[in-house]
């Protein structure tokens, strides 16, 4: 009996590195999606690649599906027998197809009547059966970012297909893939071990192909790459400056890790080190070592072969280099004749958008915004300094340094404000324009860079949204919820108790014609993609759904505002008597919904539990006021938790829905008011309560 272990290669071309990852996890997802539901689990899948390899690896496979049995439903009875009980045509015919008599046939009682019913056993197919049947699906399925034809048209795929291993327990599973039968044979790598050879599973294929240099498993590689440049970095008296990304990249574009080192001449390090870096990063895929914090002039780059004994593959990469950091030292001396200032009338001729003006008429309105803002947070001192930065915040895409290395813009900006002189603050403004542009990322540094960092995000979700260009699905082809999350983080991390909503309306105005009279309408939509990317934060920060609901119901104009109540929410659900509180704000909710608001009478309160609740609810609005005054969400949900008893005795001893109207409307009137007390911290309404929380926890 086999092990069930299944090993599948497609060798292709060269496939580029960023589509690699995705591909290799669609297909093991889906596959595994597929043999679950045909009962087949395998105890592990692996997933890896090369760049001419997709490779799964399954273990644990059944030699078979399991049997099972179909339900199959026929006629209705009533059409299934003739008066005198005998069996009709379609009772005949049904007995048929299912390969019974009539007699066994049963009848099944379902929601449109009773119907005859019978039982079809299906055995198992072999697990080579269903795997040939669904590779060839699942492979032309993968979504691919581009696909090409090849030959006479064969494709659509990513790249022409040279080979395919199918192998279950060593035998071929049979099937194709545009014209190209699965078999037992591959080769190792393209150039320096082109010679096929047969492998028997997973194990054989590692061996073989590490025997001819080629380590298939994408994590290996990079181990390997890492632990050669840290070494090779450590002999030339430095350290390598780890890319996580370029990293991943590397390792993606070899089969052998072999580490290439190479060097420039130590004139370049002149370069502003961001340019540096990304020149060698960009250009030449290479990482760069610095000693005490200043760059080496050396590069550490990946090779795709074990060594290079005539120095040819350096010299060539050493050549690239000092062409491309030449490039960066002339686009640094050309940009330099003309300062930033200098340079805002080049940006009416660049286009911000086709339906949105130019880059100069964005910069005059980020100039106004970033003032507004200023203005609302009584930002005094900093508001200079945004303004100095929005006008030249976008200056630098005039220029050839970011012409050429499009990743700098706003770091180019922030280096040449530097060293034309502009104040610190100014600088800082425009380097930090796009932070953050990663989850890892920080916002920008000081207030006059968070200032206009969202000044410019709003500016631009507002036009995109004003014009209807929403994102759809996984499409945003302009960024909008990078910017929106922008928006988001800085005001949470910069503790910015700033409201986004009524700002809409005035960064629309903004625009002038250049937006439809629509506009207006769809800030709506903006609102509520801003809720989204709200949801997301909160949610990445360790929130539950409902703690999050219930905090965003009770508004959010200030976001650092809503952090502390969604996590007095979650804090508050270990308090003893806040889950019996939340229960109560439902009853509450559910009892006064539909009813006529009224005024509350507390002179009419009936003695006892009545009486005293309406005391408490007038003890809890006081507290609130203060609590609310001062931010402490956790102080109000603990008065609020500490009505749990007296809610439960009310509603035990007092019948709200009395038959005398005067009392129902006053109880109404009682509870009405204690829920919009409660509401002022947060909506309770919005948490959900499991069975396995305590009613008095």
């Amino acid at each position: 009996m086999g092990s069930g272990e299944f090993l599948l290669e497609v060798r292709t071309e060269e496939i580029p590195a960023r589509m690699l990852p995705p591909a290799t996890q669609e297909l093991a997802s889906r596959l595994f999606e597929e043999l679950m539901a045909r009962r087949l689990p395998p105890a592990s899948v692996l997933s890896t690649f090369t760049p001419r390899r997709l490779v799964l690896v399954l273990t644990g496979l059944s030699a078979r599906e399991p049997d099972r049995d179909e339900e199959l439903l026929g006629p209705p009875v009533k059409a299934a027998f003739r008066p005198d009980g005998s069996p009709s045509p379609a009772a005949e015919g049904f007995a048929r197809r299912c390969g019974v008599e009539v007699g066994a046939l049963r009848r099944r009682e379902t929601e449109k009547g009773e119907y005859l019913a019978a039982t079809r056993h299906l055995p198992g197919r072999p697990v080579a059966e269903v795997l040939a049947e669904l590779l060839p699906r699942l492979l032309t399925g993968l979504a691919w970012a581009k696909t090409m034809r090849w030959g006479e048209g064969t494709g659509p795929w990513v790249r022409p297909v040279h080979g395919i291993v199918a192998l279950l327990d060593g035998a071929v599973v049979p099937f194709s893939l545009f014209d190209v039968a699965a078999g037992d044979t591959t080769v190792g790598h393209a150039t320096l071990s082109p010679e096929p050879f047969r492998v028997g599973g997973w194990e054989s294929y590692r061996r073989e192909l590490a025997a001819r240099g080629v380590v298939v498993e994408v994590a290996e590689r990079r181990e390997r790459l890492l632990a050669g440049m840290r070494e090779r970095a450590a002999a030339a008296g430095g350290e390598l400056v780890t890319d996580e990304p370029l990293l991943d990249k590397l390792a993606a574009i070899c089969e052998i890790p072999g580490v290439l080192e190479g060097a420039f001449d130590p004139r370049f390090l002149a370069l502003p080190r961001e340019v540096l870096t990304a020149s060698l990063r960009d250009h030449q895929s290479a990482l760069t070592v610095e000693r005490e914090g200043a760059l080496l002039p050396l590069f550490l780059t990946v090779m795709d072969r074990p060594d290079d004994p005539v120095g040819r593959v350096r010299a060539g990469n050493e050549w690239v280099v000092a062409a491309r950091l030449a490039d960066a030292e002339f686009f640094a001396r050309k940009d330099a004749e003309t300062p930033l200032a200098g340079r805002t009338e080049r940006l009416r001729s660049l286009a911000f958008h086709e339906r949105l003006g130019s880059y100069a008429a964005k910069s005059e309105r980020l100039e106004r915004l970033a003032g507004r803002l200023a203005e609302l947070l009584g930002w005094t001192e900093e508001r200079p300094a945004a303004l100095a930065a929005a006008r030249l915040l976008k200056t630098d895409l005039t220029t050839e340094m970011v012409k050429e290395l499009t990743d700098l813009q706003g770091v180019v900006g922030g280096i040449y404000a530097r060293e034309q002189g502009h104040p610190g603050a100014v600088w800082q403004a425009i380097y930090d324009q796009y932070r953050p542009a990663s989850p890892e990322e920080a916002i920008p540094r000081g207030r006059a860079g968070r200032l206009v960092g969202l000044a410019d995000r709003l500016d631009t979700l507002v036009g995109f949204f004003g014009l209807g260009l929403v994102p759809t699905g996984s499409r945003d082809p302009f960024g909008l919820r990078r910017a929106a999350q922008g928006v988001v983080r800085i005001l949470l991390e910069g503790e910015i108790p700033l409201a986004i909503q009524p700002l809409l309306p005035e960064a629309v105005a903004l625009y002038g014609d250049l937006l439809p009279a629509a506009a207006a309408g769809r800030m709506e939509t903006l609102t509520t993609f801003f809720a989204e990317r709200i949801r997301h934060q909160l949610a990445l920060a360790g929130h539950a759904y409902d703690e999050i609901e219930a905090g965003l119901a009770a508004g959010w104009a200030s976001l650092p505002d809503l952090r502390r109540r969604v996590a007095a929410l979650q804090a508050g659900r270990e308090q003893p008597g806040f889950l019996a509180v939340v229960l109560a704000a439902k009853r509450i909710a559910n009892i006064t919904r539909g009813t006529a608001a009224a005024p509350l009478r507390a002179d009419r309160l009936a003695p006892g539990v009545e009486s005293e609740l309406g005391r408490a609810s007038e003890e809890l609005a006081a507290g609130l006021d203060a609590d609310l005054a001062a931010g402490d969400y956790g102080r109000s949900l603990q008065r609020i938790s500490r009505l749990a008893d007296l809610l439960e005795r009310f509603f035990v001893e007092v019948l709200v829905m009395d038959p005398d109207p005067e009392i129902r409307a006053n109880r109404l009137a009682l509870l009405r008011g204690l829920g919009e007390q409660l509401a002022r911290v947060a909506v309770l309404t919005e948490m959900v309560v499991e069975k396995g929380e305590s009613r008095s926890a």
